[in-house]
């Protein structure tokens, strides 16, 4: 990523500024699949529930079961944060439901929210 200003980025997925993540990537070559501080960009995304910045970093090429150092996934993000609608956009995306947290539980458990544990059942 060069020359680019990573806290603008991080900004940007973090409050949904779609049209500067755009210039970005397709503006500035930044590889949405490169890692910001060891975590992936679709993770800041999942973090704060930005669902369209979700769904623009999936259609350039973001892998929606990439793990960050922590050994978390954007999907696992998105549950622990109750972002109903990030969830069920992963998943449709193919994001693995059945997967743990770093201490071994279960996603399914992680979740607080009715809605997600759905999700997270039928998928």
């Amino acid at each position: 990523m060069g020359d680019v200003d990573h806290q603008s980025l991080t900004w940007s997925l973090k409050n949904g500024d779609l049209d500067s993540i755009r210039d970005f990537v397709e503006k500035k070559g930044v590889d949405i699949r490169q890692p910001i501080d060891g975590r992936p960009p679709i993770h800041f995304a999942a973090d704060y529930g930005q669902r369209e910045v979700i769904e623009y970093l999936i259609s350039k090429g973001a892998d929606v079961n990439a793990v960050d150092k922590h050994g978390i996934s954007a999907l696992l993000a998105a549950i622990w944060e109750g972002h109903t609608e990030c969830v069920k956009l992963l998943l449709q995306k193919g994001a693995k439901p059945d997967g743990k947290s770093p201490d071994g539980t279960k996603y399914i458990d992680c979740a607080d929210k009715k809605e997600i544990k759905d999700l997270l059942q039928t998928s």
